[in-house]
């Protein structure tokens, strides 16, 4: 059994730079992710999406930042595995043993748990038709942007990647509705003012979707207005349901982690340590209590520098909290 001084599980944007960040600290470490490819949400959720928030990179393709995040990961030839699904983590003594597909186990003196907001799935309306019509015209993402040109397309929700969504399929769409069931948005204030300076983007507020109907493919749906509870029928080519996503803290049944009230987040204090030692979370999975979640690669970045330079300490104890600028470094 090979030995590890941290096991990173995941590898979405936060996995991928904790990854780098080992690597540029000298800690030899395993990077475990369920899925056979890297991104984590990125290619399952936006792929076409353009990322704006990233810094130093005034606009990159979601796809794009992906593949040049897993380049950056394997700078120091750390390993990364694919379809390596962690079942269980066990503590044991000073080290820890993660099991992989129940069947596979490493040592490790650390762990960081870097999941995003796990095992997910998207939230659905629960109207009638929504199952029948699911891949037959509707989608719960925009995985292929192409497929919408000429279209009429309605996108369901109020946040950012609804309004995200509406302003991208507007470049090829024929017309884009966004159907909201409130009269405020969560989504960031410039997104959704370029929304509404679109000409091809029609806000239907107040509303929720009843129903959805055609044939072989979606044909209609039926809206319901939750004021007046007045109905009426809308046809459309595509529906984007995009309400958001339910995802649950991946649990190790040997490891007693402390997750939020509704399983959501693995607990965390500021130093990204779980309550279980040498257990550490950041990024999407990771809570802090009392304080506001900041879902973004940019901050789950600084996150990760940090808590790789926590473990550093940790497996090293005489090492320093700062590794340097990298500028200094001839990589």
């Amino acid at each position: 059994m090979e030995d590890y001084e941290v096991i990173i599980i995941g590898a979405g944007p936060t996995g991928l730079f904790s990854t780098f960040l080992a690597g540029l600290r000298d800690i030899k470490s395993l990077t475990l992710e369920a899925l056979d490819f890297s991104g984590g949400q990125i290619p399952e959720l936006y792929p076409e999406k353009t990322v704006y928030d990233v810094q130093g990179i005034p606009k990159i393709n979601a796809i794009e930042l992906r593949d040049k995040m897993e380049e950056q990961a394997r700078t120091f030839g750390n390993e990364i595995l694919f379809s390596s699904k962690v079942t269980d983590i066990i503590k044991k003594d000073e080290n820890i043993i993660v099991e992989v597909n129940q069947t596979k186990k490493y040592s490790t003196k650390t762990v960081l748990i870097c999941t995003g907001i796990g095992d997910f799935k998207p939230r659905s309306i629960g109207c009638p038709g929504e199952n029948e019509f699911l891949n037959k015209g509707l989608s719960y993402s925009v995985k292929d942007i192409d497929k919408f040109s000429g279209k009429i397309v309605a996108v369901v929700g109020g946040g950012d990647t609804a309004i995200d969504y509406a302003n991208e399929l507007s470049e090829t769409a024929e017309k884009v509705y966004v159907i909201h069931h409130s009269s405020s948005f969560k989504a960031a204030e410039k997104t959704l003012e370029n929304a509404r300076n679109n000409d091809k983007i029609e806000f239907i507020m107040n509303t929720s979707v009843a129903k959805i109907s055609g044939d072989s493919q979606v044909r209609d749906i039926t809206l319901l207005n939750v004021q007046t509870n007045k109905e009426t029928s809308l046809s459309i080519d595509k529906i984007v349901v995009a309400i958001g996503h339910v995802g649950k803290a991946n649990l190790f049944k040997s490891a007693d982690i402390e997750t939020s009230s509704n399983g959501r987040n693995i607990m965390v204090n500021n130093n990204f340590e779980t309550n279980v030692p040498g257990i550490y979370a950041v990024g999407d999975v990771a809570a802090i209590a009392g304080e506001p979640a900041h879902p973004l690669i940019a901050v789950a970045g600084g996150d990760a520098y940090r808590a790789i330079n926590i473990i550093k300490k940790y497996v090293a104890p005489t090492s320093s909290l700062f590794g340097g600028h990298s500028s200094n470094l001839k990589i």
